[in-house]
């Protein structure tokens, strides 16, 4: 589970990226505008459209323009279909808001400063280059997500299956014990994950650290084990958490 405090992402778009430069200057002398190069390959697509969306409308780059962009993705364009949105619309509805005239700007939007913080923040952090699922990811309390809600596609949904894929049915044999199973991610929070195993499963603090440490360092984590019927219930409830903060979090039932 990403453990690193949000705050210290936030903090950049007070400042820019004053916390790469003091952690070594990760940027690389890059300017903005050369920043999609460090993306991976389908982020560094994703940010070019948005781009060049942004420049020959005459705008600074902004959160919607990166959403433009990334419905433009396949594996975006299938997590709207799964969750039964209908990408053409959707992308027409955020064309849409694009063609609202706005001041002629260049340069990029503070929020995008921050999206492109966080996205490098978490990468970092898991050693590797960001992501289309960072910038989706980090989209959230942005203008982009006005756009989202207004044609009825959920932030958390798209991210959800962009991490993990289908979400896991509770369907499993009534009688008997199963496993509570938690998979990592590098969005939900370690202090979340850890507060979630203390409250809603009984395990004591400790426990539930090493838990949630192990879960981040094997990519997988037994919570316990349980009755079936008990262990639906619970995982359920996580879940409708997990969703009210705002976290992917993958919490499932296996067979023992």
């Amino acid at each position: 589970m990403e453990a690193v405090l949000l705050a210290l992402a936030a903090a950049a778009g007070a400042g820019g990226l004053w916390w790469y430069q003091a952690r070594g200057n990760r940027l690389g002398g890059r300017s903005y505008a050369q920043l999609p190069a460090a993306f991976d390959d389908d982020a560094e697509v994703a940010l070019h459209v948005a781009q060049h969306e942004a420049v020959t409308r005459g705008h600074a780059l902004s959160s919607v323009h990166i959403l433009y962009g990334l419905v433009q993705n396949e594996r975006v364009i299938e997590a709207l279909r799964e969750t039964g949105a209908d990408p053409d619309a959707f992308e027409a509805a955020i064309l849409d808001t694009l063609d609202t005239p706005r001041p002629i700007s260049t340069g990029v939007t503070e929020r995008v400063r921050l999206i492109y913080a966080y996205a490098f923040h978490s990468a970092g952090h898991a050693e590797r280059k960001p992501s289309i699922v960072d910038l989706w990811a980090y989209l959230k309390d942005s203008d982009a997500v006005a756009v989202l809600e207004a044609a009825k596609v959920s932030h958390l949904d798209i991210l959800f299956r962009l991490v993990h894929g289908p979400v896991p049915t509770l369907d499993t044999i009534d009688l008997g014990d199963v496993h509570i199973v938690l998979r990592n991610d590098d969005y939900t929070t370690g202090d979340f994950v850890v507060e979630l195993l203390v409250g809603a499963f009984g395990l004591a603090q400790d426990a539930a650290i090493a838990r949630t440490q192990q879960t981040h360092s094997d990519g997988r984590g037994v919570v316990g084990r349980f009755r079936a019927h008990d262990a639906k219930s619970k995982v359920q409830a996580a879940r409708e958490l997990a969703q009210t903060r705002g976290f992917p979090l993958w919490i499932g039932i296996e067979p023992i």
